[in-house]
């Protein structure tokens, strides 16, 4: 946790010392990777702890990580956590066609997919600290390096399908290793074209002796976008390179 406070003295960016990281959620071995910049929480401000750790144990906490959706969302829990993005998730995923999401029928369904959305892909983050919001000032590759050979390493220790970093926030970090670049509109729900045109980036990431096959989705985090459409045109670009 000493890296936060590291991270917000340097960028003058609040990241939390005072909460668990999260380094992941989901399966770490699932063909599938969303790679998220942190993870959104409240500020927390106090200079030392304030409250015991949730977790009594390194493997509570991993297991905390792992079943993640099956906490928020499965049959044993209380089901009452709120989250758009987990819904936005649902309809950027169903497009690959790696998760075995069920046709929506009743509230048991819902519930169904929004675990699978978590705990049947990998999410990993790149910054583990959180915020209540982010810009990405100060964030230089030379700060980032220790947390992006973290990332890179666990996403090079399991076969993948697709590599995702999801955001515009990652375009400097990821800049050098762009192998084409794409913008193009999209077919809103009415049928009709976007006035705006959305983009998204192939990527070839060396790591040792080999290269990753990954996607830069610039245009994931953009308010308003038709998101089963984005995530249709990913998928047929990404697999086009």
């Amino acid at each position: 946790m000493s890296r936060a406070r590291e991270l917000t003295t340097r960028t003058g960016e609040h990241f939390n010392h005072d909460e668990l990281p999260l380094f992941f959620v989901g399966d770490l071995d699932a063909p599938l990777v969303l790679v998220h910049l942190n993870p959104k929480q409240m500020n927390n401000s106090a200079a030392t702890a304030t409250r015991p750790l949730p977790v009594e144990s390194f493997e509570a906490y991993f297991d905390g990580c792992r079943h993640f959706g099956a906490r928020m969302y499965g049959a044993d829990s209380p089901r009452e956590h709120r989250s758009q993005f987990d819904h936005k998730q649902i309809l950027f995923l169903e497009p690959f066609g790696a998760i075995d999401f069920i046709r929506e029928h009743g509230r048991e369904d819902r519930f169904v997919n929004l675990e699978r959305a978590i705990d049947h892909k990998l999410q990993l983050e790149l910054i583990p600290y959180g915020s209540a919001s982010f810009s990405g000032r100060g964030l230089t590759r030379k700060l980032l390096q220790p947390h992006y050979g973290r990332i890179m390493s666990t996403i090079a220790a399991a076969p993948r399908n697709y590599v995702i970093f999801c955001g515009a926030v990652f375009g400097q970090l990821l800049s050098p290793y762009v192998e084409e670049e794409h913008a193009f509109p999209l077919t809103k729900v009415d049928g009709n074209p976007t006035q705006h045109t959305y983009r998204f980036a192939n990527l070839r990431l060396p790591y040792g002796d080999t290269e990753i096959t990954a996607g830069l989705a610039y245009s994931f985090a953009q308010q308003g976008i038709p998101m089963r459409a984005y995530a249709e045109k990913v998928r047929e670009l990404y697999r086009s390179a």
